[in-house]
């Protein structure tokens, strides 16, 4: 495939969709269930925009390793309620859960779709 593996097939461009909306979720949860002004919101803030600017990106010319990435940052969601310790707010806790799985689903489910590219091209 030219131009490193871009993907000609658009027919998973909705899955990018709902990746957008994650992030864009993740990055104003902090206002709307009231831990702004906490230490830990920084995480939802960053990886809100990192979400978003990569799923822009993955609208306009989409790569192979951009869904690694969403895979990636969909762990890291997941997890950093344990790592950064805020698990005891249930508000924080319960919506990057949701937003995690979320993104690791549909980042499996882009990978297991795309066209099979060997390692060199990725």
């Amino acid at each position: 495939m030219k131009g490193g593996a871009t993907m000609k097939n658009r027919s998973l461009r909705w899955q990018d969709w709902v990746t957008l909306i994650t992030g864009i979720w993740l990055f104003i949860n902090p206002w709307l269930f009231g831990y702004a002004r906490m230490s830990y919101s920084w995480d939802a803030f960053l990886f809100g925009a990192i979400v978003f600017v990569f799923s822009i990106w993955a609208l306009s010319d989409r790569r192979f390793w951009e869904e690694w990435v969403d895979l990636v940052i969909g762990i890291w969601v997941f997890i950093s309620p344990w790592i950064l310790g805020f698990s005891i707010n249930a508000g924080a806790l319960w919506n990057f859960l949701a937003v995690g799985f979320v993104m690791m689903i549909f980042s499996i489910w882009s990978l297991a779709a795309y066209p099979k590219v060997s390692m060199a091209q990725a």
